[in-house]
């Protein structure tokens, strides 16, 4: 059953070879940033960790569970310069099916206006948004999911709107922890573009993932592959140019290896108990992409942990974009369900005499 999804995505990720590059090309990339704790703490992308969190169907709609019924998560993102994120996601079970809720926020703040001189003419602000329903169908084994987003961008007085989903599914061993995620991100059209007559291209994307827990080992190892849809996604700028001691330019070639490793996120948990895991994680397109020219710091690196307590469990990450530091995550879930159930009073059935 898997060869054959397999070999469709073997043969997308080689077809696209002549193209390079995906930063800038694309409008609502914020649909990308990993909003919550968890997915930032394991890399930044996973597609395959399916246990109780809701903020998953984000990143894939077959990880729908019914672990995850009646479960509520908000995070929140103090992002690099003054840009601020925000998310919610909750989870319902009707009868034999999962569905979903989210609401996805980018907010960049007040941005000073100058006009072609320099002079300064004020501010505007811009800021964007998505909101997710989800549903997901159990049969066996395997489960699909779909995503239908809502997407908003308003930036000054250039406004867009899109209608966007995703299709993704999972496979799930019967007795081992072992799954593979399939999902197909941001299949749509644009419904008003920013401006009359330019169409907004749309951050279409193809992963692969998988996730398995070694037995008897308390560890979870994830490995996804993203933007398979396009092999080749090396940047290399033009403008800076280096040269060996004759003075003779250096030619940086691409290899394979590099093409290929961009494409690979990898994530792990070390599972000390059911109330708390410790997370890492590491991006290797973010490290290439992000690092500076003399050293790349903690670029692409990330880690985090997750604590229960009670009704509540409590997400922290701290995520690595470039050499001089890195941005928190923050999210917290509580089940509705266990929250707000209430004892009932005890009723005393003693036979007075």
């Amino acid at each position: 059953m898997v060869s054959h999804p397999a070999l469709l995505l073997i043969a997308i990720f080689f077809s696209q070879a002549a193209f390079a590059q995906i930063g800038g090309k694309t409008s609502y990339q914020f649909l990308d940033v990993p909003v919550n704790a968890h997915v930032s703490g394991i890399g930044g992308v996973n597609i395959s960790v399916r246990d109780q969190d809701p903020n998953m169907v984000m990143q894939n709609p077959a990880l729908l569970n019914s672990s995850m019924n009646k479960y509520f998560s908000v995070s929140y993102l103090p992002y690099y310069a003054n840009i601020k994120a925000n998310s919610l996601s909750y989870v319902q079970k009707i009868r034999n099916n999962m569905f979903g809720a989210s609401l996805q926020y980018l907010g960049y703040g007040n941005i000073q206006q100058t006009d072609a001189n320099g002079t300064i003419l004020g501010t505007f602000n811009a800021r964007e948004f998505a909101f997710t329903v989800s549903g997901s169908h159990t049969i066996n084994h395997y489960t699909i999911g779909a995503n239908l987003k809502l997407a908003e961008s308003h930036i000054y007085t250039y406004n867009s709107a899109a209608i966007l989903a995703d299709i993704g599914a999972i496979f799930k061993h019967p007795k081992k922890e072992f799954t593979i995620g399939l999902v197909m991100k941001n299949i749509g059209v644009p419904i008003q573009n920013y401006v009359k007559g330019h169409k907004t291209v749309l951050p279409f994307d193809v992963q692969l993932g998988t996730t398995f827990k070694p037995e008897h080992m308390p560890l979870r190892f994830s490995f996804t592959a993203d933007h398979l849809q396009q092999f080749d996604i090396v940047y290399q700028d033009t403008t800076i140019k280096t040269f060996d001691l004759q003075g003779n330019q250096i030619i940086h070639k691409k290899t394979f290896a590099d093409k290929a490793g961009r494409h690979l996120i990898v994530g792990g948990e070390l599972i000390l108990s059911k109330n708390f895991h410790v997370r890492v994680g590491y991006n290797y397109l973010r490290r290439r992409e992000l690092r500076v020219a003399s050293k790349s710091g903690g670029a692409g690196f990330s880690w985090g942990f997750m604590l229960r307590i009670k009704s509540f469990e409590f997400g922290f990450s701290r995520a690595y974009y470039y050499s001089a530091g890195g941005t928190s995550f923050l999210t917290l879930t509580t089940n509705f369900e266990t929250l707000m159930k209430k004892k009932s009073p005890s009723i005393n059935n003693t036979n007075q005499n």
